[in-house]
């Protein structure tokens, strides 16, 4: 199905991650093949339908460049099982859309990735060329986020922020709950996930590429603190009072134009 609105093509696409799943996307296609633009979700969210994906669709679209937003495995329109998710294998999603595009003719491809879809990033740095990127909340320490998010969960009569969560968390109690499967918000997710995380920060993987990035943050951000990332990127939008998703009306046109900006330079 597609539709042609001012020269803009927008289709829905179904491709394949390396465990033979079908991944679906909205390609929003342009006259011209020379970039397109692969936006992928946070946690358990459906990059085809997110407001600030769409919107960000819409206005590279003006400019004459295509984009690709798509949903990660069990996630909006994708199928396979949530269950099995890791970074590893968001990252795998994200390089078979990437594929895809470059079967699909485009000469360039660059990303948009939302929190934890930066992480899957990181891990095709220095396997791709990623010329230019945007990252937009990233959950890059998840070292730290993931103890955060646990005090939040453990602790939800109470208000709980980066400045205080270690005074409402146990180490012993966050590791042992490391082996237990997590109910989501409309899933369920295997122990393998967090296991891996618990230790890990992804920022030193973009050290190498730090100047081809744009950070895209909000100040109030209580999901993502701005203060949990371990690594300063050169080009940055630093949104005041911003949220972790940065789509609300006049969020989205605090960032809107400058990152297409970035993508055009």
């Amino acid at each position: 199905k597609s539709f042609m609105e001012n020269n803009k093509k927008t289709t829905l696409k179904e491709f394949l991650n390396n465990k033979k799943q079908t991944l679906r996307g909205i390609l929003v296609e342009t006259s011209s093949k020379d970039l397109a633009v692969v936006m992928f979700g946070g946690f358990e969210r459906s990059g085809t339908t997110e407001k600030k994906f769409k919107t960000l669709a819409d206005k590279l679209a003006c400019s004459e460049i295509s984009s690709l937003r798509f949903d990660a495995t069990d996630c909006g329109l994708s199928d396979g099982d949530f269950y099995d998710m890791t970074t590893e294998s968001l990252s795998e999603n994200l390089f078979s859309a990437y594929n895809f595009l470059l079967n699909y003719s485009f000469k360039k491809v660059f990303f948009v990735a939302h929190s934890l879809a930066a992480c899957a990033l990181s891990l095709l740095v220095g396997k791709i060329n990623i010329e230019k990127a945007i990252l937009i909340a990233p959950a890059l320490n998840q070292r730290e986020l993931l103890r955060l998010w646990f005090a939040q969960k453990s602790n939800k009569e109470i208000k709980i922020d980066w400045n205080n969560y270690k005074n409402y968390y146990q180490e012993k109690e966050f590791i042992d709950n490391l082996n237990f499967d997590l109910i989501t918000k409309c899933h369920k997710l295997n122990k393998e996930y967090r296991l891996k995380n618990h230790d890990c920060d992804y920022s030193n993987l973009f050290i190498p590429i730090k100047n081809s990035i744009l950070l895209i943050h909000g100040d109030n951000d209580n999901t993502v603190p701005l203060q949990s990332l371990n690594i300063d990127f050169t080009n940055k939008i630093i949104i005041k009072n911003g949220d972790h998703d940065l789509e609300r009306p006049g969020i989205i046109e605090q960032w809107l134009d400058k990152s297409v900006s970035f993508l055009k330079e």
